[in-house]
């Protein structure tokens, strides 16, 4: 069946291409993914690799935003033609010749009207995870055509207009787009997102507690990196910032903490207020948290760095480990108050040179930031977490294996304080 589309004609190098408005259904309907290509069986293991689908993602993040965001946007989605030979574009000044000013006649032959005959094949050149995510919002059914649980579909979706990038089919030309479009896309940081997200709870969260004059202080918080240099003048970074409250909320919250979708009013009232009070105590009752936030201003930005140079709490991972141990502390199970806790973490002497660091947090004089997990637990335990012998053991054997052999036997967990 023929199909007639406004559009737009271009060139850029040697492909000449169409920008054209399609209707979501008709997207879906039309566009083939290439794993649903009878050629896919042929193809090699990279080009079938570079073509996988992460249908978990599709499914929990872009799907959802689809279907239940009002304010929904993407960028086009390009697409390759095969069969395009058949189809016609018809330029404006083909059909309007009368009348047409000089001065948009010009601009009239790139602008016009695509016909499609009804036999052409529309592959996904970049795009594709936007493809299958308005499938999924619209007919509220997965890859395998299962139902998605707690999920609305959106019949709104189906008639509203998705941007299309079309080149006409080429093999060898077609390949090479898709390699130089997916090689040079470069995927937004942890930092760019936590900035830019609106729907992830922790995101929003940790910039209010960045922002925070009486806390922190956006100045002192560094959202483009995961780390701090020793010349860094900062207090933390964003994502550690996130890393934190995600521990708070897990600690003090019993449901698993939705990251795509804001909770309701009074969910996410209780989560700020309960991060709040808990980053509150902390940058008064932790000594090397107050000491680094002592003096915000320039005045106090050597005396940070002094700090990040000798003390571990004056590092991002160090500083994390410490908030996961206090949250986890003050649980139910553990039931220590904050002051508490405080007084334990307090006690720790944090200096870097100290030999309980060895092989734990430190090695040649660097933070050896992939134990971050036993860090946090030996914390806890040495703090007064109420472990049983076989946990205790599994403690202590995760502890010796950070040694040699000919060392380990004789390791033993570091004193309770």
């Amino acid at each position: 069946m023929a199909t007639t589309v406004a559009a737009m004609k271009g060139k850029l190098g040697s492909t000449d291409y169409f920008i054209i408005a399609m209707k979501a259904k008709e997207l879906v309907e039309k566009a083939i993914i290439p794993s649903e290509m009878p050629e896919w069986t042929n193809m090699t293991l990279e080009e079938k690799e570079k073509r996988d689908i992460n249908y978990t993602r599709v499914k929990n993040q872009i799907a959802p935003y689809l279907a239940s965001d009002k304010d929904r946007f993407f960028g086009a989605i390009i697409l390759t033609a095969k069969n395009f030979d058949t189809s016609n574009f018809e330029p404006i000044a083909d059909v309007a010749t009368k009348g047409l000013p000089n001065l948009y006649k010009t601009q009239a032959q790139h602008m016009g009207f695509l016909t499609f005959t009804g036999g052409e094949e529309l592959i996904p050149l970049d795009g594709q995870h936007r493809l299958k995510a308005i499938q999924f919002a619209i007919e509220g059914r997965d890859e395998k055509n299962r139902q998605i649980e707690g999920f609305s579909p959106s019949s709104e979706l189906a008639n509203e207009d998705v941007t299309v990038m079309l080149v006409p089919y080429n093999q060898k030309k077609s390949r090479k787009i898709f390699t130089k479009v997916n090689k040079y896309a470069k995927a937004t940081t942890t930092g760019q997102n936590l900035v830019t997200d609106d729907d992830d709870i922790i995101a929003v969260l940790s910039r209010f507690i960045a922002n925070d004059q009486n806390i922190i202080g956006s100045h002192l918080v560094n959202s483009k990196s995961n780390t701090l240099s020793v010349k860094d003048s900062r207090f933390t970074t964003l994502a550690t910032l996130a890393e934190c409250n995600e521990a708070i909320l897990a600690a003090h919250f019993p449901e698993k903490i939705d990251r795509t979708n804001l909770p309701d009013t009074n969910k996410a009232r209780l989560y700020k207020q309960k991060v709040f009070e808990v980053w509150e105590f902390l940058v008064e009752n932790i000594n090397w948290f107050s000491n680094l936030l002592e003096d915000k201003e320039e005045t106090g930005d050597d005396k940070r760095c002094e700090i990040r140079t000798d003390y571990l709490l004056g590092k991002p991972v160090a500083q994390a480990c410490l908030v996961k141990a206090f949250a986890c502390l003050t649980t139910p199970e553990t039931n220590l108050t904050y002051v508490e806790a405080a007084n334990k973490l307090n006690a720790i002497d944090w200096r870097k040179d100290v030999s309980e660091w060895d092989r734990l947090f430190m090695s040649g004089g660097k933070i050896i930031t992939k134990n971050r997990k036993l860090v946090t637990d030996i914390l806890c335990y040495r703090a007064g977490q109420v472990l049983d012998e076989e946990k205790k053991g599994e403690l202590l054997e995760r502890y010796r294996a950070l040694f040699p052999d000919d060392e380990k036997d004789k390791k033993e967990l570091p004193p309770l304080l």
